[in-house]
């Protein structure tokens, strides 16, 4: 398939896009003007373009396929700044959705388990929720994946990324305590990142429309997670969970239950997920001066 993955110079988008190419599929990325220089996707082809300027639905031309993951990832930043947040996840959507409808091309739009949730817990949600209601009313080919805690190489704490996975691991490899704000028994379901853009490839190749949710159906606790992270780096940090008082939704439980396509094989292990991530993260270049485990 010819796909256009927005947003890969970031976690997600720059592992599908390497993912997507290995696995034999023509991939343009893109990313934004002045975005950030992440060592591990220097190697990957780049055109610079905003996702919601209407120049980027030319790029849309003989593509089949768009990967939406431009936009704000997660709650902190959007809670940072709540309009910014609305016009990344929905008003980009809406201007690549005209460029599929332009085009004939089909739009999967990866969203998050939050926009279930009644009433959205936070701005992240909401702005998310705005996407999926453009996708579901704008004329043209959408498909919404809602996602839960994906987590897995392209995810760098150390270059801004967020993630309780990612700064676990992070620390785990420092030989720095591992701190869990407010309730360390909540939950989330932790999927491993190349399961997901296995997933997304197999949704792209499928009829388009409707809503699907991708996750494991297994509820982690944040310290059991921080458990296995330890032990996959053989650290000796401490695990820290000081009470502390959470903006809202993030002292909250988020798990969801596998809905949509069959997939063609099985979810790894989170243990095995973690072992992987960890193994990749201590070989980035931002590593090499901080492992004091």
């Amino acid at each position: 398939m010819r796909f256009l993955v927005t947003g890969a110079g970031g976690f997600l988008g720059w592992r599908a896009a390497t993912l997507l190419g290995e696995r034999g599929h023509d991939v343009l990325a893109v990313a934004r003007p002045g975005g950030a220089d992440r060592a591990h996707a220097r190697d990957l082809a780049l055109i610079r373009v905003d996702a919601g300027d209407p120049a980027a639905q030319d790029l849309v031309a003989d593509r089949d396929a768009v990967l939406h993951f431009a936009g704000v990832p997660d709650p902190a930043h959007a809670r940072a700044d709540p309009a910014n947040a609305v016009r990344e996840n929905c008003g980009t959507t809406v201007n690549l959705l005209e460029g599929c409808r332009r085009h004939g091309a089909s739009l999967i739009y990866p969203s998050t388990v939050r926009a279930a949730v009644d009433p959205l817990p936070d701005p992240y949600a909401l702005s998310k929720w705005l996407g999926e209601q453009a996708c579901r009313r704008y004329p043209g080919s959408a498909t919404v994946v809602r996602l839960t805690s994906v987590f897995g190489p392209g995810q760098v704490a150390w270059e801004g990324a967020t993630g309780a996975i990612a700064s676990f691991a992070a620390r785990a490899i420092e030989g720095a305590p591992i701190v869990i704000p407010g309730d360390p028994g909540r939950t989330r379901d932790f999927v491993y990142v190349d399961d997901v853009v296995r997933a997304l490839d197999e949704v792209a190749a499928g009829e388009p429309g409707g809503t699907f949710t991708f996750a494991s159906g297994v509820q982690t606790p944040l310290i059991a997670a921080a458990e296995l992270v330890r032990e996959a780096a053989a650290s000796s940090s401490v695990i820290q969970t000081p009470p502390t008082d959470l903006p809202a939704g993030e002292n909250d439980s988020y798990s969801a239950e596998p809905q949509g396509p069959a997939l063609s094989s099985p979810l790894r292990p989170l243990e095995e997920g973690i072992g992987s991530y960890v193994e990749w993260l201590r070989h980035h270049p931002a590593a090499e001066s901080r492992a004091g485990a």
